[in-house]
């Protein structure tokens, strides 16, 4: 969702190769995100939402399951027809945040989940506000895992790979009142646990970008961080404690 010099690669098509994976198992957000997003901008029910970096509709899906008006945007076509094959009947189109196939007003909520640092703000921010009609509000989140145990710290040390979902996001106050041009930030955070088969884990790795981007070079990487959750998780299931970060901007 943005130029290629940022990152050393597209992430537009970075996720094209393991569509399939990311669809099956990707986590996907807790019913208290949903609960506190409801709490900062009012009920889903009804309103117009446009879902940026949609993905294969993780988030999508979870939005119109609280009788939101979904349309999903994403940038690869590949992440699209995965969405489309998994939920017919949910509206997608080819978009990215900073030209989103919308008119102007046409949007009471638009979400990026787990999507705007990838974004360029200035341009992102300005036509998230062409979007949004009277009262509209701009909503991101993440999953970012937070357990402080050892096994983290050791797929760090010996396969260079890091927490799911940390890193600069772009939603603090200066990205998006100072650059962005919003006028206020509103905030919560649910904590919650994610226990899944080693298996199940290992297919969620393969789709994290920094391996995605590799292709075939990724067998080996990927031999290594299996060695660690099998040493760590001798029972055969990964425990996972994620926090969702919720950030509403109002312009």
């Amino acid at each position: 969702m943005v130029d290629h010099e940022r990152f050393g690669f597209d992430p537009g098509s970075v996720f094209d190769g393991v569509a399939a994976g990311y669809q099956a198992n990707r986590p996907s957000y807790p019913d208290g995100l949903f609960d506190a997003l409801e709490r900062l901008v009012g009920p889903l029910s009804g309103r117009r939402v446009v879902d940026v970096g949609a993905g294969t509709g993780i988030s999508t899906r979870a939005l119109a399951a609280r009788g939101a008006r979904v349309l999903a945007v994403d940038p690869s076509l590949s992440m699209a027809r995965t969405l489309r094959a998994a939920s017919e009947r949910l509206p997608a189109s080819l978009g990215r945040a900073e030209a989103i196939p919308v008119v102007a007003g046409g949007a009471d909520l638009v979400t990026f989940a787990q999507a705007w640092h990838w974004v360029r703000v200035p341009e992102a921010a300005a036509e998230c506000r062409r979007v949004l009609g009277r009262r509209g509000r701009l909503a991101l989140w993440w999953n970012m895992s937070q357990d402080p145990g050892p096994f983290f710290d050791d797929l760090w040390n010996e396969c260079g790979i890091t927490r799911y979902g940390v890193g600069a996001h772009q939603d603090d106050r200066e990205s998006l009142v100072g650059v962005g041009g919003f006028s206020d930030l509103l905030r919560a955070s649910v904590r919650w646990e994610w226990t899944v088969p080693i298996e199940h884990w290992m297919q969620t790795i393969e789709t994290r970008s920094e391996l995605a981007k590799l292709g075939d070079e990724a067998s080996s990487r990927l031999r290594a961080i299996e060695g660690v959750a099998r040493r760590h998780f001798p029972g055969g299931e990964v425990t996972e404690w994620f926090t969702t970060r919720l950030t509403v901007a109002v312009p």
